[in-house]
């Protein structure tokens, strides 16, 4: 693997990072990891509030759930990745977080309802797993990954949630997407009840978390994290007329 590779997801790790905790989705617990391409390693960020790690203080643990690079030390619920990254070859990216409003929808057996644009990207399912306990464990990740199967996102019943996709800049955008709609499914269910939308079932589109690229400069802008000069030369725009 090349050098300027894992510097390169380092970098886009410690953003995702940054724009997390901006969202408001990380505070100072939660973890967010990449897949290192052709490897069975990741990059995690180590066991402290991840919005305060820069690209030198990111850990590199192999499948096995060792840490065998960077100073550390890593989460301890490091075995939510190393097991999703196993069984999921489609995965590039895993986070967990303890997401205030991902926790509350969590607790209710309506789980989320795809009534809305953010809710609609779950509509292929989004579990529930019911143990709260932390997943600290190579048995209890294997439960949590069963009950996650090939969908894009997990609820913890009372813990919070585990959002996986092909990228950190996917996995990011999905899991601010994810909080934002179940904050707005639990106000909308203060005065009605949500009903899904008739075209509920096309609302993911994979192209669109591989190249987010709208959502992801706008993001990074935001937060002030790089120049606008370097966030507009980075953006893979499609083609007139191209769509998808």
């Amino acid at each position: 693997m090349k050098k300027n590779t894992i510097r390169d997801l380092k970098r886009r790790l410690v953003e995702g990072l940054q724009v997390l905790t901006g969202e408001g989705v990380l505070s100072g617990s939660g973890h967010l990891s990449a897949r290192i391409p052709g490897t069975e390693s990741f990059l995690i960020n180590p066991r402290f509030a991840g919005v305060l790690a820069g690209p030198k203080d990111i850990c590199t643990v192999d499948f096995a759930g060792r840490r065998i690079a960077g100073k550390g030390p890593i989460p301890s619920e490091t075995p939510i990745h190393s097991v999703v990254y196993r069984s999921r070859s489609d995965v590039g990216s895993v986070l967990h977080c303890h997401a205030r409003y991902s926790i509350l929808l969590g607790l209710l057996d309506t789980g989320l309802v795809p009534f809305n644009r953010e809710a609609r990207i779950f509509a292929d399912g989004l579990p529930i797993f019911p143990d709260s306990h932390g997943i600290s464990s190579e048995n209890l990740a294997r439960r949590m990954a069963d009950a996650l199967a090939s969908h894009y996102a997990v609820l913890l019943r009372g813990h919070g949630c585990v959002v996986v996709g092909p990228g950190i800049e996917g996995t990011s955008i999905s899991a601010i997407q994810l909080e934002r709609a179940c904050q707005d499914q639990l106000l909308l269910m203060s005065f009605t009840t949500p009903k899904p939308l008739p075209d509920a079932g096309r609302g993911r589109v994979n192209a669109r978390l591989e190249n987010p690229y709208r959502a992801w400069p706008f993001l990074l802008y935001k937060h002030r994290i790089g120049s606008k000069a370097r966030i507009r030369a980075s953006i893979k725009a499609l083609k007139e007329g191209e769509h998808y």
